[in-house]
């Protein structure tokens, strides 16, 4: 199903989107064949959409996306669309600084989510996020456009992920690499926070200044384009002859 010609695909950034979608798998965002990132389509179309029936590890280049206007109509790419696109056309309707959105399942925030708890600050990983606002609608999908704009608005104006109750979690990012390191250390900070308290560990926390400090020094592009390039030369090494394949791939 295609209505845009192939030279007009936005190869380079959806060849990165892949690599994004495989280090979220390799950092523990895998759910099956569920889980979708998409990307802002820099001609104003809409939106790439990773396509469904296909687990993140699985998703090696622009094949894997289909584009969507945000009405949710497929103009572009072979294969479906996931049935949450309203979690990406709304929180991109709503966020204008927003070029990625990524909903995942990974195993500790999925547990987190579930708590009425704040995120503590165990480890450093917890100072990405300034807030974590959560998102208390529904447990089940995120598949109207009602349902998707109420996530944005759980979401607001300036964070960069939502927790989804009982259900996950939604980020985003300002780039493809801004996205997928936001994913990689929510799951960290929800991992060393389910750890901390199963160990019985009482939490101190920094003065609200140092955490603030913390967050802007761990936030800085630079350190994101440090950690980006750690993550992908991570997942290279789980590669034969230099070429992308799926992380479980024989």
């Amino acid at each position: 199903m295609t209505t845009v010609p192939r030279s007009e695909w936005p190869d380079d950034a959806l060849e990165k989107l892949a690599v994004a979608s495989r280090i979220l798998e390799m950092e523990g965002h895998g759910d099956m064949t569920l889980g979708h990132l998409s990307l802002r389509d820099p001609m104003g179309r809409g939106f790439w959409l990773k396509r469904n029936a296909f687990g993140l590890g699985e998703i090696l280049g622009p094949a894997d996306f289909v584009l969507l206007g945000f009405d949710g109509v497929q103009i572009a790419g072979e294969g479906g669309r996931h049935s949450e696109w309203p979690i990406h056309s709304e929180i991109l309707r709503a966020r204008p600084d927003v070029t990625v959105v990524a909903h995942t399942h990974p195993f500790h925030t999925c547990l987190f989510s579930a708590s009425d708890d704040p995120l503590l600050p165990y480890t450093l990983d917890a100072d990405y996020f300034a807030e974590l606002p959560k998102h208390a609608g529904t447990a089940a999908l995120v598949n109207t456009v009602e349902l998707g704009a109420d996530l944005a608005r759980a979401l607001g104006p300036t964070a960069h992920a939502v927790l989804m109750a009982n259900h996950g979690a939604t980020f985003c990012g300002t780039s493809v690499e801004h996205a997928a390191i936001v994913g990689v250390f929510l799951e960290r900070a929800c991992r060393a926070h389910m750890a901390g308290k199963a160990a019985g560990l009482r939490c101190s926390f920094p003065d609200p200044s140092e955490r603030t400090l913390r967050h802007r020094q761990i936030m800085q592009p630079v350190h994101v384009s440090h950690s980006w390039n750690y993550f992908t030369r991570k997942l290279a090494d789980r590669s034969r002859d230099g070429e992308p394949r799926a992380l479980y791939a024989s």
